[in-house]
């Protein structure tokens, strides 16, 4: 193991029981979303809307000059619902934003005339917008951001519920996921799993595919909440599975990765160890896996075998800290920099090859 390995692992594993205790939130890293033609990023005090061809600078919100302290600690991915894009700041309000000018439509104040911050995170259906803030989930109407039901959950919610547009699947600390009515937000099922969850479950024909900070990744029947099948890691899984044809592939907070049949669980293939922990989640094009880690590089593994095809170290100088999910698509692998000279870069997926990179100005 190198020594680049054991200081990644210890320090995420400080965060992870800093978080637990419920001191820091699990939003706390610059995160981006790729709509049908916009990248966004959050991070900290704006979102950047750029060009996912060349990276050019779109918009930012808020709008120079306009800024107020409830648009602080802009970490939550945005999420899209048509030209809608729905923000979350850890000061525990949502924004509603043209995704085509970046001007703010409306906004939700969670804080109920607290101060604080809390773990955010958004999501999005077709019908429906969800904001989690500390232990509640808020379902709010696209056209005015008024709350249609909230539930609360026993502990913090670290990540956005996946949904079907029919029922709506919540993650929680408190190691349960519970399925709610689209509608009326009324509970449907609960399963109790053996670690905390912190990122949003995989929706895939009819299956919930999740990790569990108790070194388990779980199968898990949509409509009865019933378990189908539950792999053993060698690490804990935060990130959430990435379902392709059939396989599931992710990785463990070891710096393994796995790729599983979708339907049984069985083994097809695990990765060499790689250099840190990985707490995202792997994104798929054209048969290629990429994986980003805490150590800073970005690996492409081959789809089939799990073999590796190339690796870069993405900051020579300030390589720590890719903690968010990349983004692969249309022969470009996106990756979000916590620290380092550039917030977001593109790389082309077959050679590993800078495409561009963008840094806000300062």
């Amino acid at each position: 193991m190198t020594g680049n390995k054991i200081i990644g692992i210890v320090v995420l594993t400080g965060m992870l029981l800093t978080a637990c205790g419920g001191a820091l939130p699990a939003t706390s890293w610059p995160n981006a979303t790729l709509g049908e033609d916009t990248l966004m990023v959050s991070n900290n005090t704006a979102i950047y809307a750029l060009s996912p061809e060349n990276g050019m600078l779109r918009w930012q919100f808020p709008h120079e000059g306009k800024g107020d302290r409830t648009t602080n600690q802009l970490y939550s991915a945005p999420a899209e619902n048509g030209n809608l894009a729905l923000a979350g700041s850890d000061n525990k309000h949502a924004f509603a934003l043209s995704v085509e000018t970046g001007e703010e439509l409306w906004r939700f104040d969670a804080t109920g005339n607290k101060s604080g911050t809390a773990p955010t995170a958004v999501g999005a259906s077709s019908k429906m917008l969800f904001f989690a803030a500390d232990d509640t989930l808020y379902a709010l109407q696209p056209s005015s951001g008024l709350p249609a039901w909230t539930v609360e959950s026993d502990g913090e919610i670290w990540a956005a519920p996946a949904t079907d547009n029919e029922r709506v699947y919540l993650p929680s600390m408190d190691h349960h996921i519970t399925a709610l009515d689209m509608q009326s937000g009324a509970k449907l099922w609960q399963t109790k799993l053996d670690g905390a969850l912190a990122d949003t479950p995989t929706l895939a024909d009819g299956m919930l595919y999740v990790g569990a900070l108790a070194q388990h990744a779980y199968a898990i029947d949509s409509m009865t909440g019933l378990v189908k099948w539950r792999f053993d890691t060698d690490g804990w899984v935060w990130g959430s599975p990435t379902v392709s044809d059939n396989s599931v592939y992710f990785a463990d907070l070891d710096g393994n990765v796995y790729a599983l049949d979708a339907v049984n669980g069985r083994s097809y293939w695990r990765s060499q160890q790689l250099d840190s922990s990985v707490r995202g989640s792997p994104a798929i094009d054209n048969d290629i896996i990429f994986i980003v880690t805490d150590g800073g590089y970005l690996y492409a593994l081959n789809a089939r075998n799990g073999n590796q095809i190339w690796e870069l170290q993405v900051d020579a100088n300030n390589a720590d800290r890719l903690l968010a999910d990349p983004i692969a698509r249309d022969g470009l692998v996106y990756v979000t920099a916590m620290n380092g000279e550039s917030l977001m870069m593109a790389y082309h997926q077959e050679s590993g090859q800078l495409a561009w990179q963008f840094q806000p100005d300062s």
